[in-house]
């Protein structure tokens, strides 16, 4: 479900060149407000935009962003806060998938919303700032607003190439970067509480923030590429995080077993009931991965918390502990990697410490 206004547009107009998939699940538009027309005066680029996009052209965006971009662990609510000077109750992330593109979103929410009401029919959404990256074929979205009556104007003090969006009525929308051919950052302050004003200045502060933050990971990525030019024989093993991130992205599909082979068990009728259990998810995403229990350590045993968002499916109410000892809604769960040979595994799944 999308209540991104930007993603409203984009998916009436991809819909008449085929059909969207999320997955192997269909994308339904989350916010039921009424679209805005809007419109544009401005199709050129203004002096200097080309220059930045030459010059931000050393640097490799899409090896910075590669992969899965966990937008909400780049940009800690902590640091939007900062840059608001506002409070939000809790962060979702999110994914979305089109044919062409997959959106990687976090939800910096404002209030919290009974679950009935956020995911009733029609579903409201709650006041929210919205950060997104948008990686993929992206051929005729930087023109996208050319197709409605939304306005497009520039500062040529920011420093990446974008667009500042205006609808028709001169309400600002949404900033829209973009870093290279098939990676565009979108900032949506739509939703917010943030007054016209307070929206200019904070995606304004946030560009500046994410030039610095970009320097910095290309610095360490080009430091990493060297040190591993002067050790080509470290063989590359994943680390508990990335073993971690691996194991709860299987839950929930077609290839919940995958994650049941990674559990730390030799019995057959054991490793059954553990993929039986993770392919009852609707939804799940991680929110934070913690380390536990530090001084319990040891070379071969790891613990960790993972914070995680769950959603499960409603047959698995009638488990032999209703939907697994899982609730719709935020968790908590202590996870312990044990290492078998040069392979960890996961040898617990607890609720608490």
């Amino acid at each position: 479900m999308m209540k991104n206004y930007f993603i409203a547009i984009l998916i009436v107009i991809l819909a008449i060149g085929g059909v969207i998939f999320s997955g192997n699940k269909f994308i339904k538009n989350k916010a039921n407000k009424p679209i805005q027309s809007q419109t544009t005066t401005q199709t050129s680029t203004p002096a200097g935009q080309e220059e930045k996009t030459q010059e931000a052209s050393k640097i490799d965006y899409t090896q910075i962003f590669s992969g899965e971009i966990a937008v909400c662990q780049l940009f800690p609510k902590e640091k939007i806060e900062e840059l608001t000077g506002k409070q939000f109750v809790n962060i979702r992330p999110g994914l979305n998938k089109t044919q062409k593109y997959t959106e990687y979103y976090c939800e910096y929410r404002q209030e919290q919303l009974p679950y009935s009401v956020e995911h009733g029919t029609p579903p409201q959404s709650p006041k929210n700032i919205q950060i997104s990256f948008i990686a993929g074929n992206l051929e005729g979205l930087k023109d996208i607003y050319k197709l409605s009556k939304e306005e497009v104007k520039q500062d040529n003090s920011l420093p990446f190439s974008h667009h500042l969006v205006y609808n028709e009525n001169g309400r600002f929308l949404r900033l829209e970067i973009f870093l290279a051919d098939n990676l565009e950052v979108i900032i949506n302050t739509w939703w917010s509480t943030l007054t016209q004003d307070e929206s200019l200045k904070f995606v304004k502060d946030f560009t500046f923030y994410l030039k610095e933050f970009i320097q910095n990971k290309n610095q360490e990525r080009t430091q990493n590429i060297s040190s591993e030019k002067n050790n080509t024989a470290t063989i590359h093993l994943p680390q508990d995080e990335e073993i971690i991130r691996n194991f709860f992205s299987f839950f929930g599909t077609d290839d919940a077993e995958k994650a049941a082979l990674m559990m730390k068990t030799d019995n057959d009728s054991e490793r059954q009931a553990w993929a039986v259990q993770f392919a009852a998810f609707n939804d799940l995403q991680i929110l934070k991965i913690e380390k536990a229990n530090e001084e319990a350590w040891t070379d071969n045993r790891h613990i960790y918390k993972v914070t995680l968002e769950v959603r499960m499916k409603q047959e698995s109410v009638k488990a032999p502990i209703p939907y697994y000892g899982w609730q719709n809604g935020e968790n908590s769960r202590w996870l312990t990697l044990e290492k078998v040979g040069d392979i960890w595994k996961i040898a617990e799944i607890a609720t608490g410490f």
